[in-house]
């Protein structure tokens, strides 16, 4: 996690799993590829938990710069959704901020629609050189993916629709 200068909060993240969520790793042999956390919990922010109930949040999404364009953050995602249909939870959210054209791209490529209630102060969570919590907030864009369950049918009931 040294690799995305973001050591302190991922340690916290990972020392509250399972209740508040998951972090997904992506390995690349010794290394981290990429990472995000899937905050199971309610939303931080006030407008997510009023509009997006029960909905996870995918945060801090990452990848190593030589990693990119390899598919790293879609396997990251597609395990984030995963483990959050598995769960019963019906869509997953994520903010990405509005400058960010290329990861709306990708995001709009795997399924994700921009909410229709318009920015929102996200919380960003950081450490200071001694290792003190701050709070911050930062402008971004909410998109959210339905994730509709899969229901298995049969092969048995499949033959006999065949016929």
């Amino acid at each position: 996690m040294r690799a995305f200068h973001q050591e302190r909060y991922f340690a916290e993240r990972i020392a509250r799993q399972p209740q508040l969520g998951v972090l997904f790793v992506a390995p690349a042999g010794e290394r981290v590829a990429g990472a995000a956390f899937l905050r199971m919990q309610p939303a931080e922010e006030w407008e997510l938990r009023a509009r997006l109930r029960n909905v996870p949040v995918l945060s801090h999404l990452q990848v190593a710069a030589d990693r990119r364009r390899q598919g790293v953050a879609s396997e990251i995602m597609q395990a984030a959704e995963d483990y959050a249909r598995g769960r019963g939870r019906a869509g997953i959210a994520l903010g990405v901020t509005p400058t960010n054209a290329a990861a709306r791209r990708m995001y709009t490529g795997r399924g994700y629609e921009e909410w229709p209630h318009g920015e929102v102060n996200a919380m960003v969570i950081d450490y200071d050189d001694e290792g003190r919590k701050t709070f911050s907030t930062e402008r971004c864009l909410i998109m959210v993916k339905p994730l509709p369950v899969h229901v298995r049918t049969p092969a048995a009931a499949l033959a006999a629709g065949a016929k």
